[in-house]
């Protein structure tokens, strides 16, 4: 298997679950409050190293109790957490989410110590990319961060995985995209790179084909509930979500492409990667939490024979 270098933001996520969201100024009294890890590298990586993949992780942590607690969950499933670099008197990232019965979220972010991973730091430890095959990163870091590491990626020879979320506002510059194997964002990130709305399959094809015009050879639109869109070769393929009773979407996105990038790993063609990553996110959201509910390989692989 191919060795994977994950990169992003990892935090605590402090949850609480009601049956609705709180409207401005209202409160909503619940009788729940669960702490989970996560962040979206840091789901990804926990969902690679439970999966079985060769991991590592790099990112910025602080000194607190959080950030132990973080490494040592991303150490228990597997991942090689010995590049993260520790700043003094700072915390890990810390993530506030309501989830209603519909399993809908809002969330509040600070990213803590994932801020300051810089652009630099990519630079002064890049000997890390040197015995791995694929980048998988996401934008909760910096944004030069995330560019300055796909340049590295790329100069080392390593296939690149993006995922564009939090999209950046003032776009992704056209070098960049060049350099992006897969990249997969959703609806709202969709738009905010291309200006094209996406509410639907046709319109979602429109964002598919903006997206292969700024250079990316391989993007993939995610359309929650519905599935999602991608390219086999010249052809326009859509995968429906498969019917599951959700609970909890939190962390669905992340586990997607991670599994895609498992199955990337193993030299799996496209569409296969893409079913894999339907059928472990589509089981992960029926479990609360974000790394809590990712699922082990013997379900996945069960329900995807199945399907």
């Amino acid at each position: 298997m191919k060795k994977i270098l994950c990169m992003g933001s990892i935090n605590i996520d402090l949850t609480m679950f009601s049956k609705e969201l709180p409207k401005p100024g209202e409160t909503i009294k619940t009788d729940n409050f669960q702490t989970f890890p996560g962040g979206k590298g840091g789901n990804q990586s926990a969902t690679l190293g439970k999966l079985g993949a060769n991991i590592k992780y790099f990112t910025k942590l602080g000194d607190d109790l959080f950030s132990k607690q973080l490494i040592d969950e991303q150490s228990k499933l597997g991942v090689d957490t010995s590049n993260i670099i520790i700043e003094e008197n700072n915390t890990a990232g810390i993530a506030m989410i309501m989830v209603d019965s519909h399993a809908q979220n809002s969330i509040l972010f600070t990213p803590g110590a994932n801020a300051n991973l810089s652009a630099q730091d990519v630079i002064d430890n890049q000997h890390i990319f040197d015995d791995c095959d694929i980048l998988e990163i996401t934008m909760e870091i910096p944004t030069q961060t995330c560019f300055q590491a796909i340049k590295i990626a790329k100069e080392k020879g390593l296939t690149v995985v993006l995922d564009p979320a939090p999209a950046p506002e003032t776009g992704i510059p056209a070098e960049i995209y060049k350099l992006v194997d897969y990249i997969k964002p959703n609806e709202t990130e969709t738009e905010i790179l291309t200006g094209i709305k996406v509410n639907n399959i046709e319109s979602a094809e429109k964002g598919l084909n903006q997206l292969i015009s700024y250079g990316v050879k391989h993007p993939i639109i995610s359309l929650g509930k519905m599935g999602c869109l991608y390219k086999d070769g010249d052809e326009v393929k859509f995968v429906e979500a498969i019917d599951m009773e959700s609970i909890d979407t939190t962390a669905a996105g992340d586990i997607f492409l991670a599994g895609f990038t498992y199955s990337l790993a193993q030299d799996k063609d496209i569409n296969y990667c893409i079913n894999f990553a339907n059928t472990i996110a589509s089981l992960s959201t029926t479990v609360k939490g974000a790394q809590t509910s990712i699922p082990t390989l013997a379900k996945v692989m069960e329900l995807f024979r199945e399907k």
